[in-house]
């Protein structure tokens, strides 16, 4: 059946202003580098053209007056909903889009038409709230996906993880009283990065106490550490739910040379984790895995993660890059620690 690579032109179209890091060339340039690399011309991966999602599929997760908002910024022309976070006459019709996208994503999956599927898609959506703009997202793409794959497919078990260096706080809110839905976020301290939420205490409220687990990893942090967090703690939670479908938001932004992060991670750490998500996803849901590009900033990680994940998806032979970065040994150790705290927050539950 293969992967499927969700596209389209009017990601690209979407700009919010000269010189900002969330730009068109992250989708254009991985796009060219993959398509040089050979990758999209064999029979594995197949280039998939979204249709843009209904009103009624994003208004359980976003509220409409809102989405009427950006729709009437984008048909003005443009505007803010924050200093850095805004819309041009393309916004709203790439937005809707990229949540198209998710839901043909997951039903081609559970419809066994295809494997598995990365998103190449933009605007990214996991800092979008109910009815608010924030951290260039408007609307949450992998939070419409999950509701969809429960609300139309009956799914009870649905893990969405998120390794983007920024904190999911849109899509944790989207499910934070919800034991349908398994949120995972793994990324930096939100005391040192936007937007300052994603504590090992926030482990969800009612029926989600428990299903809202927050892997906030000390600034410096590298591959040996992420591989820890998912030995000591994302395995053992897989084992525990039993997930019957798993959506990735996947940032590249925790690489070491992203310019607005400091994780100190390397595309051999973002291959590592692929591998345990893809092997994971065999393990507990016959293969059903659809990945959201969220973040990343420099235009070479990008690339580089994209033409891995897409590799580890497809099972072709997986590229090998030579970029290292040694994590201290602190920051191991305190590392360590969390996992040992976040385990002890979820005893009874996972544990």
């Amino acid at each position: 059946m293969g992967t499927d690579l969700v596209f389209h032109d009017i990601f690209t179209k979407h700009i919010m202003s000269k010189g900002h890091p969330e730009r068109p060339e992250r989708l254009t340039a991985s796009l060219d580098y993959v398509t040089k690399s050979g990758l999209l011309s064999g029979s594995k991966i197949h280039l998939i053209e979204p249709k843009p999602a209904i009103i009624e599929e994003i208004t359980p997760l976003h509220d409409e007056n809102y989405l009427n908002l950006i729709k009437s910024k984008s048909a003005a022309g443009g505007g803010f909903f924050t200093l850095d976070t805004a819309v041009n006459k393309y916004t709203y019709d790439a937005a809707i889009m990229a949540a198209g996208g998710g839901i043909l994503a997951v039903d081609r999956i559970i419809e066994k038409k295809t494997e598995n599927a990365y998103l190449l898609c933009r605007p990214p959506g996991h800092h979008a709230e109910f009815n608010r703009a924030l951290g260039f997202c408007f609307i949450n793409s992998i939070a419409v996906a999950a509701h969809h794959l429960h609300d139309k497919h009956e799914l009870q078990r649905v893990l969405i993880l998120d390794y983007d260096a920024h904190h999911g706080n849109g899509t944790q809110n989207a499910f934070y009283s919800t034991n349908h839905v398994l949120y995972v976020g793994m990324h930096q301290d939100g005391r040192t990065l936007f937007p300052g939420t994603g504590f090992p205490n926030e482990i969800g409220t009612g029926k989600g106490k428990g299903y809202n687990v927050n892997i906030s990893m000390y600034p410096g942090a590298g591959d040996k550490s992420y591989r820890l967090a998912f030995q000591e703690v994302i395995i053992p939670l897989c084992i525990s739910y039993k997930p019957e479908f798993i959506l990735v938001s996947a940032g590249y932004d925790g690489h070491f040379d992203d310019p607005l992060t400091s994780l100190g991670l390397t595309t051999s750490g973002y291959a590592m984790m692929n591998s345990f998500l893809h092997s994971l996803a065999e393990e507990h849901c016959d293969g059903r895995i659809a990945v959201f590009l969220e973040g990343g900033y420099n235009l070479d990680t990008v690339a580089k993660g994209t033409r891995n994940l897409l590799e580890e998806l497809s099972g072709s032979p997986i590229t090998r890059f030579k970029d290292t970065h040694t994590e201290s040994e602190t920051c191991t150790e305190n590392n360590k620690a969390l996992f040992d705290q976040l385990k002890a927050n979820l005893k009874g539950v996972h544990f």
